[in-house]
């Protein structure tokens, strides 16, 4: 497999970055990504994939264009309102990068068709906007042994998590009473908090997914993780050269010296109903 001339020139740019960059562009090129979620989260994170050259991706929201969604969802304009956001996003995308496999889906979580799809995925994305969809995806990646990334923001808060199937899952660690009431609906949102931890959540999946199985391989060990105080900062390298940082999550902040992500170790709850070692035995 190589690419075709029309790629080249419109990858030229990324094709410069190293002795591997083709390596890593072919790799993009062979990726399947599902994205949950297509709204202030998911249109930059499909987009960026998109025009990286992410070889397929499917497009899940079962919602419709709202106009105060433009200030913050860039790939939909005025005269969407009231269209299917997926559709919508799949057409802006196409008329973006033709190469890429675009796939639609508008369909409720514990439908096979979402199955089906996650199966065939290598990793799954989650940036919806309610805990329940979350929920529910965190345990389809757990039950498909997908790499799980997922974003959230709400207020002035934005979270990242980077999970699999070794790690602390998502419901290991939300309080259900606390994420139904914190949420864009009810708190406002930043659009440019959202804009910023939309790239940083595509720029971690393009790490992954132009990884060599080797460096995947040399993920950060996940019992090594789990013994570190949680809260305490954990600085974890990042880029081609370095190990994928499943079991950590980011949490923005902006201090006098610091303003973006800082990381942390999760800690896998044992009583988890989704996956916790006391009711489904050690991994």
């Amino acid at each position: 497999m190589n690419l075709s001339d029309n790629e080249f020139i419109r990858y030229s740019r990324s094709l410069m970055l190293g002795d591997d960059a083709l390596e890593r562009q072919l790799r993009l090129r062979q990726a399947r990504v599902l994205v949950l979620g297509l709204g202030g989260l998911g249109c930059p994170v499909a987009s960026t994939l998109i025009s990286a050259g992410v070889g397929a991706l499917t497009l899940i929201d079962g919602d419709v264009v709202e106009l105060s969604n433009l200030p913050r969802q860039q790939l939909y304009q005025t005269n969407d309102v009231g269209k299917p956001k997926a559709k919508v996003a799949a057409a802006r995308l196409r008329q973006h990068n033709p190469h890429p496999q675009l796939q639609v889906l508008q369909c409720r979580l514990n439908d096979e068709a979402l199955r089906e799809a996650a199966e065939v995925c290598d990793v799954l994305v989650d940036c919806s906007d309610n805990l329940p969809t979350r929920l529910q995806l965190n345990r389809l990646a757990r039950e498909t042994g997908k790499p799980l990334f997922a974003g959230a923001v709400s207020g002035a808060s934005a979270q990242l998590y980077l999970l699999n199937r070794h790690s602390a899952c998502y419901q290991c660690l939300v309080d259900p009473d606390w994420q139904m009431l914190q949420n864009c609906r009810s708190m406002g949102v930043d659009p440019a908090l959202v804009t910023l931890t939309a790239q940083q959540l595509a720029w971690l999946l393009l790490q992954y997914l132009q990884a060599s199985a080797d460096q995947i391989a040399q993920a950060v060990p996940f019992g090594q993780a789990n013994q570190m105080p949680f809260g305490q900062a954990n600085p974890v390298p990042f880029g081609h050269d370095s190990s994928i940082p499943f079991g950590h999550y980011g949490r923005f902040a902006a201090t006098d010296y610091h303003i973006g992500f800082h990381w942390y170790p999760l800690q896998q709850n044992p009583d988890c109903a989704c996956c916790g070692t006391a009711q489904h035995g050690a991994f």
